[in-house]
């Protein structure tokens, strides 16, 4: 069984490319139509990937011989080809957030309800990489003991609408993404610490700045502290402060008789904890046994259950959201059980 994709829009091409690179390589998938709003760079993308170029959005989603789209517009349009593409039948494979809002995302969850569709949203990658399910197996097995707190942080530096792109283009215009670089990965982050926790976030307290690129119309810096349902605490750092081509992502992990860090600007996960050493032990991350989009192809073919949904994303949004609102207020916001500032 072939799952076929097509491609609606390549705002966010820094996810779009390796996407198309797994698909258009794997043996059990196919992309059969992309569209993007600049038909040069979509002309582009097609020849080097060799995929058909469609005339429109409408287009690819209308296609009988599409089974799932992959939305990579900027964020302004994500829910709208989204409830479009649920409408028609077809799986939908979302970048984040999912909307500039909860009313959008709110759509969303409507829309998946109404028809039964299939919704993946990305905020799930980070539940993919390699180290992250490494320490999620050790913290269940409980080798660094009760699990207290973690650390996200992401350094980027400033997007670029396009490869050959010299600005940020709509990834800091206010009116195509519901924020600058806190947002950019702190979804991913809210998500992972969720995963990581086994519980929700029921307050926050967060502040946003300019750092570094001052005159952007969307912060370049933030900063957040999370409260778990559980008692655990997280800590999410997320900027765009970083130099050209030396981006760092890290997360630091505390148990109550261990720790677990992983760090790709050195390569290496720092572990101790009931592992049979004395001190800290430095090691290369696992090798990857899977992708998200692999994860979508084998949910599609019901070989697996899938590991987000519209419903989750929501959660997300609404955690980063209530995490802006803090930065505003200068007070710590509490969340109500479906995810809304209380």
């Amino acid at each position: 069984m072939t799952i076929r994709f097509g491609f609606v829009g390549l705002d966010h091409w820094y996810n779009a490319f390796p996407t198309l690179e797994t698909l258009t390589g794997s043996r059990e998938a196919e992309v059969v139509a992309l569209a993007h709003r600049d038909p040069a760079r979509a002309r582009e993308v097609g020849e080097r990937f060799g995929v058909t170029v469609a005339a429109s959005y409408d287009e690819v989603i209308g296609r009988d011989d599409v089974d799932a789209i992959c939305v990579f517009t900027s964020t302004d349009e994500v829910a709208d080809v989204t409830v479009r593409g649920l409408e028609s039948g077809k799986a939908v494979v979302a970048i984040k957030p999912m909307a500039m809002d909860l009313p959008g995302a709110d759509l969303i969850v409507e829309a998946v309800r109404r028809t039964g569709g299939r919704y993946f949203p990305n905020d799930a990658a980070r539940q993919f990489f390699p180290a992250n399910v490494q320490f999620k197996e050790w913290i269940e097995a409980g080798k660094i003991g009760d699990l207290l707190a973690a650390t996200c942080v992401f350094r980027a530096g400033l997007p670029r609408d396009w490869p050959d792109g010299q600005t940020p283009g709509w990834f800091a215009d206010p009116a195509r993404a519901p924020g600058g670089a806190f947002i950019d990965h702190a979804v991913y982050h809210v998500d992972l610490l969720r995963w990581l926790f086994g519980s929700e976030v029921v307050s926050v307290s967060g502040s946003v700045a300019n750092v570094r690129h001052r005159d952007l119309a969307v912060e370049d810096w933030g900063h957040a502290v999370l409260r778990f349902a559980n008692g655990k605490m997280g800590v999410i750092e997320d900027t765009w402060t970083s130099g050209p081509g030396a981006p760092k992502e890290s997360i630091e992990i505390v148990g109550s008789r261990g720790s677990l860090i992983n760090d790709n600007a050195v390569g290496r996960m720092l572990i101790n904890g009931e592992f049979g050493l004395n001190g800290w032990l430095q090691t290369p991350p696992p090798t990857a046994r899977t992708s998200f989009i692999q994860h979508v192809i084998r949910v599609l073919k019901g070989e697996e259950q899938p590991v987000s949904d519209a419903e989750r994303a929501r959660t997300n949004l609404a955690v980063c959201l209530a995490i802006y609102e803090s930065a505003r207020s200068g007070r710590e916001v509490k969340l109500a059980p479906e995810g809304t500032s209380a």
